[in-house]
């Protein structure tokens, strides 16, 4: 009969006694443990790699069947917020879709953080909580998923793609905004619009170019929000035969109480049921511009004549 031997917790310091130049190696290296806990499959990007205005990021990766950007934050104590701000900030900083953070344990508190942000749809979080382990002169690590995004799709297998609205949307807008900043139309930010839509700038507070997936249709829509949402509507629609011409006739035109807005949608329901993706982002990139150089000139001429003539309460729109 073989020894059998006890399991001895060991103090992760013990094993790794700089978290830096000992832990965060070890575990670049041995990204498969990872893998068969959180049902992904990694493919190494670099180690500590350096990140515009966000720093050093510990372990930074791709899940392999999406290629989407997965950031590794790890640390050998209790979670702690300065651990959490950092998970925050690198997140922001490479559009990542999957953040996965890495401690001996996480606190209740941080723990609600991390379910919070799974209940957006714009980024998966996962949680591990990492032992270590003596087993006679062997040491054995274990890794113990605290927190998840929603779970896969029924059927899926545990090499197969993690496909949920988490990051389903993350995945189809990354190149519909790569797209759309190459022509010079930028994202408002992750505090608007998730989810099925993306919102990007006009210039002005309020007035938004909006991408959109609803019942099956892709949308690019001018969207105005605000008190002056319905005088600044009022005001386009004086150049509505010129609009719509140029839009091939094809322009939604909607007052609401809330909001109003002006755009574009697809004729025919998405593919069902797998759609070409990729044609529908170009379509949306495509109408977005498009909607964009129609309708911008006067929407710059409307603002600058309401500014003009004194203060918004006192502007005519005209």
């Amino acid at each position: 009969m073989p020894q059998i031997h006890a399991l001895e917790t060991v103090s992760l310091r013990d094993v790794f006694p700089n978290e830096a130049q000992d832990f965060t190696p070890w575990l670049a290296n041995h990204l498969h443990l990872l893998e068969s806990k959180l049902n992904l499959t990694l493919q190494l990007v670099k180690v500590e790699a350096t990140l515009p205005e966000a720093g050093r990021v510990d372990i930074l990766a791709q899940q392999v069947n999406t290629e989407a950007i997965v950031v590794i934050e790890n640390q050998l104590g209790l979670s702690d917020d300065s651990h959490c701000l950092r998970l925050m900030g690198y997140a922001a900083s490479a559009e990542a879709n999957i953040l996965v953070w890495v401690a001996q344990d996480f606190t209740d508190y941080h723990r609600s953080i991390l379910s919070w942000l799974n209940e957006s749809d714009t980024i998966a979080v996962y949680a591990v909580a990492v032992r270590a382990y003596r087993v006679a002169d062997a040491i054995a690590a274990d890794f113990q998923l605290v927190v998840e995004p929603p779970q896969s799709q029924p059927g899926a297998t545990p090499t197969s793609t993690r496909m949920n609205t988490n990051t389903f949307y993350a995945d189809f807008y990354r190149p519909v905004v790569a797209q759309l900043r190459r022509s010079d139309m930028f994202p408002v930010g992750r505090g608007g619009f998730r989810g099925r839509w993306r919102s990007f700038q006009t210039g002005y507070p309020e007035i938004f170019y909006v991408a959109g997936l609803s019942e099956g249709k892709a949308l690019a829509h001018l969207s105005v929000y605000g008190a002056d949402n319905q005088h600044i509507y009022h005001a386009l629609t004086q150049h509505r035969a010129d609009i719509d011409a140029r839009l091939n006739n094809g322009a939604e035109w909607e007052e609401g109480k809330d909001y109003s807005r002006i755009g574009l949608r697809t004729e025919a329901v998405i593919g069902d049921p797998k759609p070409d993706l990729e044609t529908v982002g170009d379509w949306i990139a495509e109408n977005l511009v498009r909607l964009r150089d129609v309708v911008q000139p006067y929407l710059d001429e409307m603002m600058n004549d309401a500014a003009t003539s004194g203060d918004n309460e006192d502007a005519e729109w005209s």
